[in-house]
């Protein structure tokens, strides 16, 4: 950044860490404490408004925040378990246009076929269900009665998943919970769902139970057979700040983020974390409502930090 960024002197984080001390975590209502930023102090780093600006660098500003405890699993899409629809022959005759293809969706009412019968006439065959046509069953010009299968549709929406719990979780699931699902093909993302049933056996090799979840798929994205990931939500909330994870660094002493102070410093303060949902990670200790904290631009504060602590020990030598 051409010699935009000037730092005052090494992080106190990082120079406790190489002495093998553990720097404590301020209480949250003493976070703001003058001891707490004379300790740190020779951690500062200074940078002008215009160069944060080039940098990247944003903060926001801490408040309270309510989130969901929630524990990871892995699961799949099923295909079995959906409900098919048969669609038959609006009347005995010969099959004169099929206009329903495999994959195709429908929805309640879709002429999907019609029918020429022996008098003359013509008939529709129409579908009584929305879903997508997953297997086709007659082509044009066959003979076809009122019996006769033409397509089957599947109900996407919802889908059923089945979810892998760790024997460890089971205490933590029940019918009813919230799931929320992610898979691969959409990253960005996420199916909202709910647990409906849980299987009373285990599998004695993986020591996981079954449960059954359906997912809300209204634009169809989800597929048979994907695997998924789940955000199981226990019901439990944490409340306090939470700072997003790209804010926390990790150092010798534990993890910091940088607090902004005045217009163009940033004081690394010691957190200690807990639980972290959705890139929101909680803070037990070291920030309270109020405080300035870097959530873009905070690992080039980190580096800037290490390069000066270099330069330091080098001179030292």
């Amino acid at each position: 950044m051409k010699n935009i960024i000037h730092v005052l002197a090494a992080a106190a984080i990082i120079a406790a860490g190489g002495c093998g001390e553990k720097v404590p975590s301020a209480p949250a209502e003493n976070a703001h404490s003058e001891a707490g930023e004379e300790d740190h102090a020779a951690g500062l780093v200074e940078i002008s408004p215009e160069a944060q600006r080039e940098g990247g660098i944003r903060t926001e500003l801490m408040k309270y925040a309510s989130v969901p405890e929630t524990f990871q699993v892995m699961g799949r899409v099923m295909q079995d378990a959906q409900k098919p629809h048969h669609i038959t022959a609006a009347g005995a005759g010969e099959l004169e246009t099929l206009s329903a293809a495999l994959g195709q969706a429908v929805s309640p009412g879709d002429i999907v076929a019609r029918i020429k019968l022996p008098s003359g006439g013509t008939t529709n065959a129409v579908a009584p269900h929305k879903g997508i046509v997953t297997a086709v069953h007659a082509g044009e010009g066959d003979q076809v009665s009122e019996m006769s299968f033409l397509l089957t549709i599947t109900d996407v929406d919802p889908l059923w998943g089945v979810l892998d719990i760790p024997e460890r979780s089971l205490e933590s699931v029940k019918p009813g919970q919230k799931v929320e699902i992610r898979t691969a093909a959409y990253p960005r993302t996420a199916f909202g769902g709910s647990i409906v049933s849980i299987s009373p056996e285990i599998d004695t090799l993986s020591r996981t139970v079954k449960a059954r979840v359906a997912i809300a798929n209204p634009g169809g994205l989800l597929k048979f057979g994907m695997f998924i990931d789940a955000a199981v939500r226990t019901g439990a909330y944490f409340q306090g700040v939470a700072v997003r994870s790209d804010a926390v660094q990790s150092g010798p002493a534990g993890p910091f983020v940088f607090v902004k102070k005045g217009e163009d410093g940033f004081l690394p303060r010691p957190v200690e974390i807990g639980r972290e949902h959705d890139g929101l990670v909680e803070v037990k200790k070291g920030l309270v409502p109020g405080d300035k904290v870097v959530v873009e631009g905070a690992y080039l504060l980190k580096s800037e930090m290490m390069k000066s602590r270099m330069g330091e020990d080098e001179h030292a030598h």
